[in-house]
C-alpha cells in the first residue's frame, strides 16, 4: 500500500481532531446539570431559556447580563418546572395532541397567521418548530397539574361568599356590566333655558340620525363636547354600579345593541349607544322531570346484546307494562331503578349529551326510541317540565369563582414551596 504523504496525514489529523473537539464540546455543552426526582435538566436547557431571556429583552429595547445569579435563578426556575413535570407523570397527566394544536392555533391568532406562518415565525427565529412545540406542550402539562393541586386547597364557605356579597367590591364584581358609547351635547354652568332647548334639539337631532343609521363613532368624533369624543365616544366596560345614578335606572335593563337617549345630566344631554352586555344574572332555566331504563353493555353483554334488551324492553311498554316495574326489574342504574327509574327533577346541563339532547326534544309522556349515551342504552319518559329561576345561584357562582382566583396565587406560591421542599434534587458539577 502506497503510504500518506506526511503534509496530507498531518491534514487528515488536523480535521479529525477538529470534529472530536466538537464532538467533546457538545458533549459538555449538553450534560446533564441537576437531577429532579426521576427527571433532568440539561446544560442546554439554561442555555436556551437565557437566550430567550436576552431575545425578549432586546425586542423590548432593553438589555441583560448574563451572569451567575441569572444562571442560578433559571437553573433553579428549571428544577421547580421539572418537579412539577415529574408530579403531572405520577398523577398519569397528558396533553394530548388536540389540545396542543388548539392552543398553538392560538398562539398563531395572536401573531395574525396560521399554523403554517407559527412555524415560519419561529424558524425564522433560528428554533426548530418541534422544540418550540414540547415546549408548549410542557407549559400546559405544568399549568394543569398546578390547576388541579392548588384548587383542590382553596375552600371558598357559605358565610364567607355571604360577606363578600354584602360588600361593595362584591356587589360590583357581581354586576352586570355595559360596553358603552356616549355623544355629550355640553351645556354651560348655569345654562339659560334658551341653551337647555338648543342643546336638547341639536341631542334630538343626532338622536334621530343615528336612528336612521349614521356612523356612531362618526357622529361622536363631530358632535360631542366629552372627552373621549375622538375616540368615537368609547366608554369601554362599565359596571352598572359604579354608573351615575342618573343613567343607571334607564341602563340597568337595555339590551345589546340599543340607543338611550337623550338624558339629561348637569353637564349637559347624554345619548349612549349599549354596543354589548355581560354579566347578566336574571337567568331562567328549564327542569325536566324525567325516568328511565338504562342498558349496560359489560364484559359479558355484547353491545348488541344491551341495545336488543332495550329494545324488548321497549316493545313490552308498547303493550301495556308498567315502566316503573319495569325500570326495577332490568335498568342497570340501581338508584334510580329502585324508584321505578326516576331521576326527578333534572337541568339538561347535568345531564350526558346523548340523554340530554332526547330529553329535550321529547313530548310528555312518550317512551324514547332506543337512545345511547355513553353509560349504555336509555329508554326516557318526561312527564313534566318547569321553569327555574337561578339568578341568586349564579350569582354565588359568579362570587366563588372571584373568590377563588383572588385566593389561587397566593395558594400557588405556597404551593410551589412545597414542590420545592419534597423534590429529591441532585445537582451536578
Amino acid at each position: 500500500m502506497t503510504s500518506l504523504k506526511p503534509a496530507f496525514k498531518f491534514v487528515l489529523f488536523a480535521l479529525i481532531f477538529s470534529g472530536l473537539i466538537e464532538i467533546i464540546d457538545a458533549r459538555v455543552i449538553d450534560k446533564i446539570i441537576a437531577v429532579v426526582d426521576s427527571g433532568v435538566v440539561l446544560a442546554s436547557d439554561v442555555e436556551t431559556r437565557l437566550q430567550d431571556l436576552k431575545t425578549r429583552a432586546e425586542a423590548q429595547g432593553n438589555t441583560i447580563e448574563i451572569n451567575a445569579d441569572l444562571r442560578k435563578q433559571v437553573l433553579e426556575r428549571l428544577i421547580l418546572e421539572q418537579a412539577q413535570i415529574e408530579i403531572a407523570k405520577r398523577q398519569g397527566l397528558e396533553i394530548d395532541d388536540a389540545r396542543l394544536n388548539e392552543s398553538l392555533l392560538k398562539a398563531a391568532k395572536g401573531r395574525e397567521t396560521d399554523l403554517l406562518g407559527l412555524k415560519n415565525v419561529v424558524e425564522s427565529e433560528g428554533k426548530s418548530f418541534e422544540v418550540f412545540r414540547e415546549q408548549i406542550r410542557r407549559e400546559l402539562l405544568i399549568d394543569a397539574v398546578r390547576d388541579r393541586e392548588v384548587r383542590r386547597r382553596i375552600r371558598i364557605s357559605e358565610s364567607e361568599l355571604e360577606r363578600f356579597l354584602e360588600t361593595t367590591g362584591g356587589q360590583i364584581s357581581t354586576a352586570p356590566e355595559l360596553l358603552l358609547s356616549q355623544i355629550v351635547i355640553g351645556l354651560p354652568d348655569i345654562p339659560s333655558s334658551e341653551a337647555i332647548k338648543k342643546a336638547e334639539k341639536k341631542a334630538v337631532q343626532i338622536r334621530d340620525a343615528l336612528l336612521k343609521g349614521a356612523p356612531f363613532a362618526q357622529m361622536a368624533v363631530r358632535y360631542s363636547d366629552a372627552p373621549e369624543a375622538s375616540q368615537g365616544g368609547a366608554l369601554g366596560w362599565r359596571s352598572v354600579l359604579e354608573l351615575n345614578s342618573i343613567f343607571a335606572k334607564p341602563l340597568a335593563t337595555a339590551k345589546k345593541n340599543t340607543l338611550i337617549g337623550p338624558i339629561r345630566s348637569p353637564g349637559g344631554f347624554h345619548l349612549i349607544a349599549v354596543r354589548d352586555r355581560r354579566g347578566d344574572q336574571s337567568v331562567v332555566i328549564t327542569e325536566y322531570k324525567v325516568r328511565h331504563i338504562l342498558i349496560k353493555p359489560d364484559t359479558i353483554r355484547s353491545v348488541a346484546k344491551a341495545r336488543e334488551i332495550a329494545g324488548n324492553v321497549r316493545r313490552e311498554i308498547e303493550n301495556g307494562s308498567d315502566f316503573a316495574a319495569l325500570a326495577r326489574r332490568f335498568s342497570d342504574d340501581p338508584l334510580s331503578a329502585a324508584k321505578g327509574g326516576d331521576l326527578g327533577w333534572v337541568r339538561a346541563d347535568q345531564l350526558v349529551s346523548g340523554f340530554a339532547d332526547v330529553m329535550t326534544n321529547l313530548p310528555f309522556n312518550t317512551v324514547s326510541d332506543v337512545s345511547r349515551s355513553k353509560f349504555g342504552f336509555h329508554l326516557i319518559e318526561v312527564l313534566d317540565t318547569r321553569e327555574l329561576d337561578i339568578s341568586k345561584e349564579q350569582i354565588k357562582n359568579r362570587a366563588r369563582r372571584i373568590l377563588i382566583e383572588r385566593k389561587f396565587l397566593r395558594e400557588l406560591e405556597s404551593w410551589l414551596r412545597q414542590v420545592r421542599a419534597d423534590a429529591f434534587v441532585e445537582l451536578k458539577p
